[in-house]
């Protein structure tokens, strides 16, 4: 499915004027095929070596809806989509604390992103739909058209921007290891974890896996599934160090005087949190970065941040 989206033109003549059912010459068409959008399969006629599908499929496909103005075609943004259905579905893990985390007493959802969620849909008008994701399946689910836009601590990088859209930054992160407070002499850099003696506890397909995947060569590693398990077991001493994000390893040395966050002033890497949306949509796209320009400006991040990173 990566790449696909590329090789359809929305706008394109023929798409028009398939749709509209004008007489148009085909007789330049090379070939028919199909091509798999969100679990779709959209038929495409291919002209000088590109794929040409109707806006018709091509809006079904995206969740959008198909307009008709002055004889013209165009696709509805997502965000018309939304305030008409009267409710935003929005994809979180709900395993990644402070940003987002599913209390199994309460059956909700908890977290940074999560406030901020329901601050975004009172300001669009709409209620709120949490859909449980995974970092794993997190770009798969979005390509699905699962939810409308994905919140919890997700890290911008040009991999996953080549599906989906990044919104623009809300907080700057980093790499760094959460660790016993017992540790602190023990471990000072890079070169320290990766030792043979060392255990690593780590949660499969996101940022913190890669990371691990790319720079730890001789320490032992262990792949847990649920990231909320990993803090307690470096409290524990069942695994030695954790490697994530350090507004992660902060929040959670924050709540047990066992765990220590170390090297956040100078994280192993520098990294922007942002919220992921779908690709080739303007209209919503900036609104939800206005939107953000907002939160910074009346101050709604800053209260966040001293309500769930640093516990104020």
């Amino acid at each position: 499915m990566r790449g696909n989206w590329i090789k359809i033109t929305f706008f394109c003549l023929l798409g028009i004027l398939v749709v509209a059912g004008l007489n148009f010459n085909l007789a330049g068409a090379q070939k028919e095929g199909t091509i798999n959008w969100n679990g779709k399969n959209l038929s495409t006629v291919e002209m000088n070596g590109k794929n040409y599908v109707s806006v018709e499929q091509a809006a079904e496909a995206s969740g959008y809806k198909k307009g008709v103005k002055s004889n013209k075609f165009y696709m509805q943004s997502r965000l018309d989509y939304i305030q008409k259905k009267g409710i935003i579905r929005v994809g979180t893990t709900g395993d990644y604390k402070p940003f987002t985390y599913y209390n199994e007493e309460t059956k909700q959802y908890e977290g940074y992103d999560i406030e901020a969620a329901k601050l975004m849909a009172k300001d669009l008008g709409v209620d709120i739909k949490f859909v449980r994701t995974s970092w794993p399946t997190l770009m798969s689910d979005l390509l699905d058209n699962k939810f409308d836009i994905a919140v919890g601590g997700i890290s911008r990088n040009t991999e996953r921007q080549k599906d989906a859209h990044f919104t623009q930054p809300y907080l700057n992160d980093g790499k760094a290891p959460l660790i016993r407070k017992e540790d602190q002499e023990r471990f000072k850099s890079l070169e320290d974890i990766d030792r043979p003696d060392v255990t690593i506890g780590v949660n499969p397909g996101g940022t913190n896996q890669k990371f691990v995947d790319a720079h730890i060569k001789q320490a032992k590693v262990v792949v847990i599934n649920n990231n909320l398990d990993i803090p307690p077991m470096v409290a524990k001493g069942e695994v030695d160090v954790m490697i994530t994000d350090s507004v992660e390893a902060i929040y959670y040395a924050g709540k047990d005087s066992r765990l220590y966050a170390a090297l956040t002033d100078n994280t192993f890497t520098k990294s922007q949190k942002g919220y992921l949306m779908h690709q080739n949509d303007a209209v919503f796209q900036n609104w939800v970065n206005l939107w953000m320009d907002e939160m910074e400006l009346q101050g709604e991040f800053d209260r966040l941040k001293s309500e769930w990173i640093y516990g104020k």
